[in-house]
């Protein structure tokens, strides 16, 4: 597997948590769950920064500033606009995550395997019974 999809599959996986959160806790648990999950965000966009695919680095980029935004909202709003504008942050981090993931799989190479079953009559290397 390359990088580029376990770290978006991850982030889709940290945006859907956020995106609850934002739904379920309020104040300071919703403070330090963005703060957390926007340093997961940066670490997720540094790995990215090693890749090939220029789609990828420009979206991990976006991502890190994402992530920094996240934990400036968790910072300076509170009450109602903290809710709402994290649960824009989560939703536009999970928007990012599947562009990401479709991205990958329309880059990524396909091998297709096929098994086919032969009798053993057939094969030159079988043993007559």
């Amino acid at each position: 597997m390359r990088t580029e999809f376990v770290s978006r599959l991850a982030l889709l996986v940290v945006a859907a948590f956020l995106v609850v959160a934002t739904q379920v806790w309020s104040g300071g648990t919703l403070e330090w769950l963005f703060i957390v999950g926007g340093i997961v965000m940066l670490a997720l966009a540094a790995a990215d920064f090693a890749g090939r695919d220029r789609l990828q680095r420009g979206l991990g980029a976006a991502l890190g500033v994402l992530g920094i935004w996240s934990i400036v909202e968790a910072i300076v709003f509170e009450g109602s606009t903290l809710e709402w504008v994290s649960f824009a942050t989560a939703v536009a981090a999970g928007l990012l995550a599947i562009v990401g993931l479709a991205a990958h799989e329309a880059s990524a190479e396909r091998v297709v395997h096929e098994l086919a079953v032969t009798p053993a009559a057939d094969r030159p290397s079988a043993l007559a019974s």
